[in-house]
């Protein structure tokens, strides 16, 4: 199973039993197709960079679940079918795993030694 992040935008004007409704429908859909949610934020009401179906604002929710690679197309397509849902965005979660701690060595000071320039030169061109 792998782990997903999802931003999903509803219409700001539903209230509180509405919204309630649309987090579960939201979370039963990704149950549906054989996910989990394992985080779930609500950013709340923000201005959108341009109006979808009219509406300048919308309610921002960002979640976190793990789904079946199998079954993220048709999760995708019954999202397209959600009224409820203005827009989502659904992105791949970097597995995070343990880097092996590579030790670099400073550069050593080597001494250099500065030759003296040509006498009679003066270093200017003529």
């Amino acid at each position: 199973m792998k782990s997903y992040e999802g931003v999903f935008i509803f219409p700001p004007e539903a209230a509180g039993d509405t919204r309630k409704a649309q987090l579960k429908n939201l979370d039963e859909l990704i149950g549906k197709f054989q996910g989990s949610v394992v985080q779930k934020n609500e950013w709340g009401k923000r201005p959108l960079g341009y109006p979808i179906r009219k509406f300048r604002e919308g309610y921002f929710v960002v979640a976190e679940f793990g789904m079946p690679t199998s079954q993220t197309t048709e999760f995708r397509k019954t999202l397209e079918l959600q009224e409820d849902i203005l827009k989502y965005m659904i992105t791949v979660k970097k597995e995070s795993k343990p880097e092996k701690k590579t030790v670099v060595k400073a550069p050593s000071m080597m001494k250099t030694s500065k030759t003296p320039a040509p006498a009679g030169s003066t270093g200017g061109s003529a």
